[in-house]
Parts: structure tokens; C-alpha cells; sequence
């Protein structure tokens, strides 16, 4: 049956006119119409934000310093705009075409090389369209979010048609990771692996077993993909994550610092170098690190103004702030109020750390009237942001001339936040917390996370009475231990205040060497049977 191209719409993503025009006269000859153009990662986006593509040509190798074409995929899939009925087809050399696919759930359909050449452009499509084509009814489900009717639907594809098993169970396996059922992912990935070894089926083992607190099994298929060469920000990422799990961030630093010179555009790689060096208090790391998640996280789903706090953190850990860093820090101030105009908290939190850092250089004049620019703004948030942000707001308020006021707000606002749902939760946790009835703590606090997300005040809150709940002997010590694991990742270490640092700290190697003691006995068992 002859696939019609006249109503696909396509996009290339390449940087050279020349290869441009002819891969445009091939897709012309094919049937194509409808054809955009992008000569950037960035502007790729933009477009695939904007409408649904059939296909997406994309070239690997985009210029030094420039994102690569697999970083479309990557954080197109990130951000949630992939769809899984587009065809993204990488553009790049045979011999290299084999390293660039190891992704589970970010890896392109197919490849095609240059010079092009119709009959191999038109044979490559042609064949993965087909397969596509089955799967169509469980792409379409994954596309609209019903993952447990694509779960269904595998099943049944995959009696109808067996020789697309593989294809199939890729789908599946990424389904039983989003839906949270790991002990299931790790024995169909295992199946795989037996069966027929394949990279990303080793990713999803990985990924699984670590979810599920195996770290040293997760380690062995994770490093088996890099010892591979393969170029695959997972098998980075999640392998960091089983050393930084049980308090080796040192091996997680040096790992990550080894991806980001085979990848040196990612983001991604980063943030997560940036907040681990942060934690080790390797701050010419971080502050590096920090840098360049700033410069390549722009215009993606990595943006955030969390790197750019982090970033003067880092910079003001130095002994004594020259006018050269007082000026870097406040330019990087600068940048993060003109990236998020709207944002009433950057504002505020910009002007309190200037408040700081001209504290610290010793210009007294501009540190007062940072300070004062500070406190106003402070006072036109929200009560539930000012309740949210009043811990740091206090401690950036210390040593400046406002500091008996901030600690004279700070009252009124311990009682008013108790009028908020969340504020009211966190107080009675924290009394729980007194108590010693750490599993009602646990359940305050766990209720006020869910009112007020990503609080990094309540979250501490959580994981500490989450850890003295899972000092317990229980069932549940495994699942706490895991979940505190998850939390103090999810947290921007470097964004914190000082004292949330110090405090962040305690909690991770004390929750470190709980996991080591925790993968320690499980190993023992093992050796038993």
C-alpha cells in the first residue's frame, strides 16, 4: 500500500542552506506540501509548541556550542511536547547513528545520512511509517494521556502483531514507569535484556531498580550503556543519582562532569552538576555549572529562576566579594527580573540578595536601599506568598537596617498563616513533630505540600519527620526512605537560603547513611539465599 504525503506536515531542523534545499526537493518529489523550516533546537521548539508535526527532520551535529539535534528530542519529550505520533527522524553518519539511540523515551524513530539520496530517504520513512501505522491506536492513547488504556491496548497489539513485540514493549515499558509500577517495569526490562540486549531496555532497568531502591543492581545496567558509549543523558542522570542516594557525591560530580564533555549543551546535566558541587561546597564548580544551565536552559522547559539564585549562592560564597563579583552578581540579578517580568517573587528575592551582596562588598548606602526596596516589595506579595517566603526573607533581612522589623513582621505573619490552610497544616505538624508522633507530622506536613508544592520550608519539614518515622523498624521504612530519597532531589539545593542549606545538609546525610544501612542488610539477605 503506497503512503500519500500530500497531507503531512514536516519540519527540518538544519542549519546549511545547501542540504536544506535538497532535502526539501526529495520530500517535494515525495508528495510533501507542507514543509516549515527551524535552524535552531530553539526555534525547533517554538514551532512544535505551536502546531503538530507528521514528521521532523532533524540534524545531529548543529554547530559547536550549539544544542544538537537529539537535545529536540530530548526536550521536546521533556516538556511534554513530543508527540508520540510524530516521526522524528535524526539526520547523522551510520557509524554514529548506533550511539544516539539508547534513550528509552527520548531516543528518534529513525535515521538517514548525507548525502541524501531519495530512494534511501523515501525506503527509511516509508518503513518506520508502516510500523508507526499499526501502533497508531496506542500512540493516539498515549498522545491524549490515557495511559491505562495504552496499557491495554499493548496487550492486545502485541498478540495480533508479534513481530513488532519489541516496538511494543518499549511502549510499554514507559507506560509502567509513568504509572508508577516499577516492580512490573524492571521484569519486562529484565526480559528484554535477557532476550535481546538492547540499550534503552538497560536504561529502563536502570531507571527502574533505582526507583525502587536497588541502587547497586541499577548501577550495573546503568554503567554497562556508558561503558557503550552511548550518548544518553539518562544513564548519566540516574546513575548519579544511585552514588548521591547513599552520600557519595563526589562520584556523582566526577561522572557528571564527564557526560558534559561528551555533552556540553545540556541543561539538564547542569543543573544537577550545579546543585551536587553546591552541596559539597565546590562552589567554582557550581557557580560554573550554574552559568552554562543558564545559557542553555533559555527559551526550554529548563528555564527556571531557581538557577540563577543558585548561581549568586555559589558566587557569594567567596571570602571577600571584589567589585568585579558585586558586579556580576548584580547583572545576574538583572537577567533573572528581565526573564520573568511577571513574577512578584523574583522581584522580591532579586532585591534581597542585592540587599546582601552589597552587605558583603561593604557598600553600605546601596545595601540599605536594597534592603528597603526589598521589605516593600515583600509587603505587597500575597499573604500566602509572604507566609511562604518569610524564613528567608528574615535571614536575608539580618545585619541590614531593617532587621528588628523583618523579626517584628515575622510575628504578625506566624499568626496570620495560620489562617491558610496549608500554614494551619504545617503548624500542627510541627507540634506533632514536638510530640514525637512523627507519622501525624508526617501527615500534616505531607497534606501542606500538597496545598503549597515545592515549598522548600514544608518539604525540609516532611523529609525530617519522614526520617525519624522510618527510623521505626516497619514495612514502610523501605517506601519512607525511598520517598525522602526523591524529595531531597526534587530540591534545588543552591536556591535555598543558608540556613535551609545547612539545614538540607543534616537531613541528606542523614537520610545517606540510612539508605546505605538499608542496601547494606538487603545485600546480606541476598547472600543468604
Amino acid at each position: 500500500m503506497e503512503i500519500s504525503y500530500s497531507d503531512k506536515k514536516v519540519l527540518i531542523v538544519d542549519n546549511r542552506l545547501e542540504d536544506l534545499g535538497e532535502l526539501k526537493t526529495i520530500l517535494g518529489r515525495m508528495g510533501v506540501a507542507g514543509i516549515q523550516v527551524a535552524s535552531s533546537v530553539n526555534m525547533a521548539l517554538v514551532l512544535l509548541r505551536e502546531q503538530h508535526y507528521d514528521l521532523c527532520f532533524v540534524v545531529f551535529d548543529l554547530g559547536k556550542e550549539q544544542k544538537n539535534g537529539l537535545q529536540l528530542v530530548q526536550e521536546a519529550t521533556a516538556e511534554g511536547i513530543r508527540k508520540f505520533s510524530t516521526l522524528f527522524i535524526l539526520i547523522v553518519d551510520p557509524d554514529r547513528s548506533k550511539l544516539l539511540f539508547g534513550s528509552l523515551d527520548s531516543s528518534p524513530d529513525t535515521y538517514i545520512s548525507k548525502p541524501y539520496a531519495e530512494a534511501k530517504v523515501r525506503y527509511r520513512v516509508e518503513k518506520i511509517m508502516r510500523v508507526k501505522s499499526v501502533l497508531q491506536p496506542l500512540e493516539r492513547l498515549l498522545d491524549a494521556g490515557e495511559l491505562q488504556s495504552a496499557l491495554d491496548m499493548c496487550s492486545k497489539l502485541s498478540q495480533v502483531y508479534p513481530g513488532l513485540q519489541l516496538f511494543i514493549q518499549r511502549l510499554r515499558g514507559i507506560i509502567l514507569l509513568e504509572l508508577g509500577l516499577y516492580s512490573e517495569a524492571e521484569h519486562l526490562f529484565e526480559s528484554i535484556v535477557t532476550q535481546r540486549d538492547q540499550p534503552w531496555a538497560r536504561i529502563g532497568l536502570g531507571v527502574s531498580l533505582c526507583h525502587l531502591g536497588h541502587y547497586r543492581s541499577a548501577r550495573r545496567a546503568l554503567q554497562y550503556v556508558i561503558d557503550e558509549s552511548h550518548f544518553c543523558v539518562e544513564a548519566y542522570t540516574w546513575l548519579a543519582r544511585t552514588y548521591r542516594a547513599v552520600g557519595e557525591r563526589g562520584e556523582a560530580i566526577a561522572l557528571l562532569r564527564k557526560a558534559i564533555m561528551l555533552q556540553p549543551s545540556v541543561p539538564e546535566l547542569f543543573g544537577v552538576l550545579g546543585s551536587l558541587s553546591a552541596q559539597n561546597k565546590e562552589w567554582n564548580i557550581a557557580a560554573e555549572a550554574y552559568t552554562n544551565s543558564i545559557r542553555y536552559a533559555r527559551h526550554s522547559c529548563y528555564q527556571s529562576e531557581e538557577n540563577y539564585f543558585s548561581l549568586v549562592m555559589a558566587l557569594l560564597q567567596q571570602k571577600t566579594i571584589d567589585p568585579e563579583t558585586e558586579e556580576r552578581i548584580i547583572r545576574v540579578l538583572e537577567d533573572v527580573m528581565l526573564e520573568f517580568p511577571d513574577d512578584p517573587i523574583v522581584r522580591f528575592k532579586s532585591r534581597l540578595m542585592a540587599a546582601q551582596t552589597y552587605h558583603r562588598s561593604g557598600s553600605v548606602e546601596r545595601a540599605g536601599l536594597a534592603a528597603r526596596n526589598a521589605f516593600d516589595l515583600f509587603c505587597q506579595l500575597e499573604l500566602s506568598d509572604k507566609a511562604a517566603w518569610l524564613d528567608p526573607f528574615v535571614e536575608g533581612m539580618e545585619g541590614s537596617v531593617l532587621e528588628q522589623d523583618a523579626q517584628a513582621l515575622k510575628q504578625q505573619l506566624s499568626r496570620d498563616s495560620a489562617t491558610l490552610d496549608w500554614g494551619r497544616l504545617n503548624v500542627q505538624g510541627m507540634l506533632s513533630y514536638r510530640k514525637k508522633d512523627y507519622r501525624k507530622a508526617l501527615g500534616y506536613f505531607v497534606r501542606a505540600d500538597g496545598l503549597l508544592p515545592n515549598n522548600p520550608s514544608i518539604m525540609l519539614n516532611l523529609i525530617q519527620a519522614a526520617l525519624e518515622q522510618a527510623k521505626k523498624p516497619g514495612p514502610e521504612r523501605h517506601e519512607l526512605l525511598l520517598q525522602c530519597d526523591n524529595a531531597l532531589y526534587s530540591i534545588n539545593y543552591g536556591a535555598l537560603s543558608a540556613r535551609q542549606q545547612k539545614r538540607y545538609l543534616a537531613l541528606a546525610e542523614n537520610c545517606a547513611e540510612m539508605v546505605k544501612e538499608m542496601a547494606q542488610v538487603k545485600r546480606v539477605s541476598e547472600e543468604d539465599i
